[in-house]
């Protein structure tokens, strides 16, 4: 697990271990909803989302791919509306060009692979992220909810796997 998802989880922890009487705001949108509206509203291919907090306020971060150029866009968790997009950036490690190739030619758009792992697990996604593993591209799932709380999607298969001890 690494720095980030540790504070998360902690963040989280300190959220239902708030006390009964204080008011606790939730997203009002799922991630799956963010990363539709990013992918619809840009005409891009998702393929990183996860929630986070900007300057205090709930945001979702998705980053798209279009033209086989990067942008990241902020989607506020309570409205669903684009509050920040930073311009397309140029590609610069190999790495990173090749998350976006896989990214551009999934035979799924990431909306359409969190429905999948949603209705599989019956889960809720609340990260996903392209990686590479083995000369493959997954999506690396963190899911609420699952009976598996990790789990790699192959990108061209949809295969589900459970990730034991990550």
């Amino acid at each position: 697990m690494n720095l980030r998802a540790l504070f998360l989880t902690a963040a989280a922890a300190a959220v239902v271990a708030a006390p009964a009487g204080a008011q606790v705001t939730r997203p009002k949108i799922t991630l799956a909803e963010a990363v539709a509206a990013a992918e619809n509203q840009f005409q891009a291919r998702a393929y990183d989302a996860e929630f986070d907090m900007d300057l205090g306020d709930m945001v979702y971060e998705v980053s798209l791919v279009k033209n086989g150029k990067p942008m990241e866009v902020l989607i506020d968790a309570t409205t669903g509306k684009v509050v920040r997009q930073s311009k397309p950036i140029r590609a610069r490690l190999p790495i990173v060009g090749e998350h976006l190739k896989a990214a551009q030619t999934a035979p799924r758009t990431l909306t359409q692979t969190i429905a999948m792992v949603e209705e599989a697990t019956k889960g809720r996604v609340a990260e996903i992220g392209l990686e590479r593993r083995g000369g493959r591209h997954y999506y690396e799932v963190e899911l609420v909810g699952a009976q598996d709380r990790d789990v790699l999607v192959d990108v061209r298969t949809g295969a589900i796997t459970p990730l034991i001890g990550d």
